[in-house]
């Protein structure tokens, strides 16, 4: 018996020792993806050393000889510190997270696509100003300078995150940076969702108790509507909650009841230290890590100080020495769905005000982790991408012989709010 006891007790002992050197050897590869901010590195494409400076709270503090230097040293840091973040940001965006998390995201991507956000982030690329097109080719430098920096320094997989998901990581793109902000358009957009809820309300109550339930915004209409039941007779009301895309990274929320964003000033009259005041909260979501990432800039216009979003060249919320800025939702109702009819004759072809127009088509192929890709057929007409009835439940609102598209201010190519973003700082 004290023999077996023997034994056990060595089984065990060595099954500790195992256990240990397996957290050791996991705790060393995972630590070798962590940045070390005392480090001094050699890279090409800047003109002058730059100092990136952390506080105690590892906020980075960044000086260089030029705006471009800075900017390319805030994509450093921002990958050493966020690159799973800013990779996982632009797969959602390119409706490619299949590619690493399987089947359960395909809906998201399928929905990325029919968005094209992506497509429209490239084009957005030619619009910008100078300075803009320099500051983001700049920043896509100095996220690249660190991806080669962990591709050739054997420094793990760039962040801890990427040893469970074996996706290589491309190179940074201007257009990658536009993306983001466009998905984060995206995430801060509810009206669609709210289109559909007034929609299917209108089929179960009248106008006068609708207007009680669900006010019309107050002022002179812009057109006079008729009601939503009169042009959509026998459809059938529902009653179910509405759906949408959930998963990993999912930007499609359910409608739900007013959040609130807010932002407010006081004048140097009102304030006890004799200056101005602007205090702002975005009520965004909780995440790890957060959306926002803490950064100061020493540019040639003077120090900026804010919150940077990771995967983009700007300060979205933060003070200058002339000027605070915050960033809020306006509940603009920058989203509307059109119901279009399909010529029954040939449904390649939908109606306009002209005639019949055929509906601009392209294929796109999904990947998906562990089972074989997905070939989707996207379709636009002159309003916007038109929309599966899966999506925020638009087939309860759809009558037969109609699909639904959507038209909103983010869905083009001319988008220049990344050059006036800039233009704050």
């Amino acid at each position: 018996m004290f023999t077996l006891f023997r034994w056990l007790l060595r089984i065990f002992t060595g099954l500790l020792v195992l256990a240990g050197l397996v957290v050791v050897v996991a705790y060393w590869f995972l630590s070798r993806s962590l940045p070390d901010y005392d480090e001094d590195f050699t890279v090409a494409g800047i003109s002058a050393p730059v100092e990136i400076i952390r506080n105690n709270d590892n906020v980075p503090h960044i000086f260089g000889a030029t705006d471009a230097d800075v900017f390319y040293a805030l994509g450093f840091a921002h990958a050493q510190d966020r690159l799973w973040q800013m990779t996982m940001l632009r797969r959602t965006a390119q409706g490619r997270l299949s590619e690493v998390f399987g089947s359960r995201t395909v809906k998201i991507d399928e929905l990325m696509r029919r968005y094209d956000l992506y497509t429209y982030a490239r084009e957005s690329v030619a619009v910008q100003d100078a300075e803009t097109t320099a500051a983001l080719d700049a920043y896509a430098r100095g996220v690249n300078a660190w991806i080669g920096q962990v591709n050739l320094g054997a420094r793990g997989r760039g962040a801890p995150e990427m040893f469970f998901f074996s996706s290589e990581i491309a190179a940074w793109q201007p257009a990658d940076s536009l993306a983001i902000l466009k998905l984060m358009a995206l995430q801060l957009s509810g009206q669609l969702g709210h289109e559909v809820l007034r929609a299917r309300m209108s089929l179960l109550l009248p106008g006068e108790r609708l207007r009680d339930i669900l006010p019309d915004d107050p002022g002179q209409p812009i057109a006079a509507l008729p009601d939503y039941a009169s042009l959509a007779p026998g459809l059938i009301p529902s009653q179910m909650p509405i759906r949408v895309a959930e998963g990993p990274f999912s930007p499609f929320t359910k409608p739900q009841f007013a959040g609130a964003s807010n932002a407010w000033a006081a004048a140097p009259s009102r304030s006890a230290a004799g200056g101005t005041l602007l205090a702002n909260d975005p009520h965004l979501g909780f995440s790890a890590p957060t959306l926002w990432y803490l950064a100061r800039l020493d540019l040639q216009s003077g120090g900026v100080i804010g919150a940077t979003l990771p995967g983009v060249p700007s300060v979205l919320i933060g003070r200058s020495e002339a000027l605070g800025w915050g960033l809020t939702t306006a509940y603009l109702d920058d989203q509307d769905l059109f119901i279009e009819e399909v010529n029954p004759e040939n449904p390649e072809q939908y109606r306009t005000p002209d005639g019949w127009k055929t509906f601009e088509t392209r294929r796109t192929i999904i990947k998906v982790k562990d089972a074989a890709p997905i070939t989707i057929t996207l379709r636009w007409t002159d309003n916007g991408p038109v929309l599966p009835g899966s999506h925020y439940d638009l087939a309860s609102i759809t009558p037969p012989g109609h699909v639904v598209s959507l038209g909103w201010t983010a869905l083009t190519g001319q988008d220049t709010s990344m050059t006036a973003s800039l233009r704050l700082l």
